[in-house]
């Protein structure tokens, strides 16, 4: 199968009529930087350091980059299995099981490529043929799914395309865009399209707007992730070691697969969709501290068997349910009559709540009136004409919350004094509570003396949290500073609100 992949060179002759005025990073001046810091990586001339900063800031398709000034960091997890320091599915068991290094070019299609760079990874581990060399259509991923090279798209998209669609090969839709710069129609494949179409079963989102390296860590043990970062100029010369951001301007938002990872380092190993020229042959190590928000949002793929998959739509994880709505599922076996939905209580071996419906594909309406406020779970069988079970999906949790829960929620200062000057990055312990289900967002506002409101969100909350501002990225001066809790579902959205404090930066 023949790759219709963007050459360095071929972009750079594109290019060169531009003006090479704005250069994204000097290179020499960098290392000497990393030097004196003695920093854990190193930086090199590259094809991407001789384009001009707006062909560089055009390939940053990620829309709603992670924020790098406010991070939520959760509580390590208390797991029961002891995870390895390290795992790198480049070299597993022995045996390299990462799909090779493509280019997506001119283009902001760094969602597909990394969504594709999971998928193609993951067929081989589950089929345990690391040589299955699978190769998919990220042109047909990002074009069918609503992508665009001028604005890019959205991890949880690509995630959901791939389940409810699927993606054909490389070979039907070969990838243009990275030489071209131009969006290719999604009906510009091969006449046989639907019978070359691979579907996931479901996905996972490991951690939603919130750091949390165990639950990484964890995931990783069946297969990579897709993730995203913030870039500054300084990642775009990236040469090898652990990566740090130290200096250059914000790019953009941008989407890469995490494909392993080292404790002792403490870094995440990454595979980007640049070629083999950056990095490390395409590869990298980011620290896990690192402040480009690498990891804070995860979506892993579960494949399907041979025979087919049954695939949960709605509701997803982290769902918040009011009244009525309508649950959906879908089954690609061949044979499947009927869908048959059950709701189960947590540690309740029993259905609380059942229906079905006939066909492959299943809508059904749920009434959360009948059931008490919690968590529930969620799971949808097929089933063939005589009854028997095809499949079954993975079960995913909701809540219900018909009652509008008692809201409470504090910070304080963690190890700071926030009625003296702050400087550089610091945290807050965080407490929430709610009398029935947990909250489904915290949100930390700053505002300065101009009256500018800046907003950051975490979709994961527990307990007690911790939430880092680097204030080193705001001007100096004096901030109102409070945070929101929310319940939001689709017929309730009912918050609380701490006290505003003022805080005195002074960098």
């Amino acid at each position: 199968m023949k790759l219709t992949i963007l050459s360095p060179l071929l972009w750079i002759a594109l290019t060169a009529s531009t003006s090479w005025a704005e250069s994204i990073i000097n290179v020499t001046n960098l290392n000497q930087t990393l030097k004196k810091q003695n920093a854990t990586w190193v930086a090199k001339e590259n094809w991407l350091t001789q384009l001009p900063k707006a062909e560089v800031k055009r390939m940053m398709g990620l829309q709603q980059a992670p924020p790098v000034d406010v991070d939520f960091v959760l509580p390590q997890m208390n797991i029961q299995e002891v995870l390895p320091a390290s795992i790198d599915w480049r070299n597993k068991d022995g045996r390299n099981w990462v799909s090779p290094i493509l280019n997506q070019g001119n283009c902001g299609s760094c969602v597909a490529f990394a969504a594709i760079g999971v998928l193609e990874t993951q067929l081989n581990i589950s089929a345990l043929l690391p040589n299955m060399n699978i190769r998919l259509s990220p042109s047909h991923l990002f074009s069918c799914g609503g992508g665009g090279c001028d604005f890019g798209w959205m991890p949880e998209s690509a995630a959901r395309q791939l389940m409810k669609t699927g993606v054909t090969d490389e070979a039907c839709m070969p990838y243009t865009s990275g030489a071209t710069g131009q969006d290719v129609a999604c009906s510009a494949t091969c006449a046989d399209v639907n019978q070359r179409t691979y579907r996931i079963a479901n996905y996972t989102t490991p951690t939603s707007y919130a750091k949390n390296v165990t639950a990484i860590k964890q995931a990783l043990q069946k297969g990579p992730l897709m993730t995203s970062l913030s870039v500054y100029a300084d990642f775009m010369s990236y040469a090898g070691g652990v990566y740090k951001h130290t200096t250059g301007d914000y790019l953009g938002g941008h989407a890469i697969s995490i494909v392993g990872y080292d404790d002792a380092s403490q870094s995440f190993i990454i595979r980007n969709s640049w070629g083999e020229d950056w990095g490390e042959s395409g590869f990298g190590h980011v620290a896990y501290s690192d402040s480009s928000g690498v990891g804070s949002s995860t979506w892993g793929f579960d494949v399907p068997s041979m025979g087919g998959a049954v695939s949960m739509m709605n509701p997803r994880d982290y769902s918040y349910v009011t009244g009525n709505t309508n649950f959906s599922a879908q089954s690609t076996f061949a044979n499947s009559d009927a869908v048959n939905f059950a709701v189960y209580s947590p540690g309740n071996k029993s259905a609380v709540w059942a229906s079905s419906c006939q066909g492959a594909s299943c809508t059904a309406n749920f009434d959360s009136m009948k059931l008490a406020d919690g968590r529930y779970e969620i799971q949808a069988i097929a089933t063939n004409a005589h009854g028997d079970t095809l499949g079954a999906s993975a079960r995913q949790f909701f809540y219900v919350v018909n009652k509008a829960p008692t809201l409470n929620l504090s910070f304080t200062g963690k190890d700071v004094d926030l009625t003296r000057p702050v400087s550089e990055r610091i945290e807050f312990a965080i407490s929430t509570k709610s009398s029935s289900v947990p909250m489904s967002s915290l949100e930390f506002h700053f505002k300065n003396a101009s009256g500018k409101e800046t907003t950051r969100t975490s979709n994961v909350v527990l307990d007690n949290m911790v939430s880092g501002w680097r204030t080193n990225l705001v001007a100096n001066g004096i901030y109102e500073i409070w945070m929101v809790g929310k319940v939001t579902s689709n017929g309730m959205d009912i918050k609380t609100e701490t006290p505003h404090y003022n805080v005195t930066v002074q960098n």
